[in-house]
């Protein structure tokens, strides 16, 4: 397998890298990225294509970044490859500086998927957020079906520590009941009234988790 260029350390200051992996660099997302973002290759797998971007116009834009930046709980960051281009955002949501916690979200971009990169940026994030950031704890919630999502977080040292269900309405998701393609993943779906129902996974990593494993890999 052919190795991926690595982020150079001289570049975090041309790049406004606020962390870096061996292959990602994160920084803040700017509104540049949204029009990005809104050109990425859509998801194939009908699970995914809620990590689709929004068909939107530029005004349309200008008010979904506008609109965000000003939560005062909500943090959003870009990851890049080793030429810089755009490949991934991580969301803080919920961030609570008083419990110093806050709840994961992240999605790549179809084109990039199994080469490594989840798992390097979020490496890298989860330094800045421990370090930099002095956060104690980082929830996030993943869909029973993404077993490729369980595996980076389990790898990172995240616990499982409830379930529940998300619901939506009927047509959000292909027809898992009556395609046959969606039979070892129907267990984690169940249908309503007009509804869809879908089994998530709460999970949470802590500091002191955190640092227990890089003692482990060091």
């Amino acid at each position: 397998m052919t190795s991926l260029p690595k982020i150079r350390p001289e570049m975090d200051e041309d790049r406004g890298l606020i962390a870096r992996g061996s292959i990602t660099g994160i920084r803040r997302f700017s509104r540049r990225d949204v029009d990005q973002w809104c050109r990425w290759p859509k998801h194939q797998d009908p699970l995914f294509q809620d990590y689709n971007p929004p068909d939107m116009d530029e005004r349309e834009r200008d008010l979904w970044y506008a609109e965000r930046l000003a939560r005062p709980d909500h943090a959003m960051f870009a990851i890049v490859d080793e030429e810089g281009e755009l490949i991934g955002r991580l969301f803080l949501r919920q961030v609570n500086p008083d419990a110093r916690s806050a709840v994961l979200g992240i999605d790549l971009r179809s084109d990039v998927l199994n080469r490594g990169y989840g798992t390097d940026a979020l490496g890298a994030f989860l330094e800045y957020y421990f370090d930099e950031m002095g956060y104690d704890t980082l929830y996030l919630d993943v869909a029973a079906y993404n077993r490729r999502a369980q595996r980076v977080y389990e790898k990172l040292g995240w616990r499982y520590t409830r379930e529940h269900w998300n619901t939506y309405r009927a047509g959000f998701l292909p027809d898992v009941f009556g395609d046959p393609r969606f039979e070892p993943v129907r267990r984690y779906f169940r249908a309503g009234l007009g509804t869809i129902s879908v089994l998530h996974y709460d999970m949470v990593l802590t500091r002191q988790r955190w640092l227990e494993g890089r003692q482990r890999e060091s």
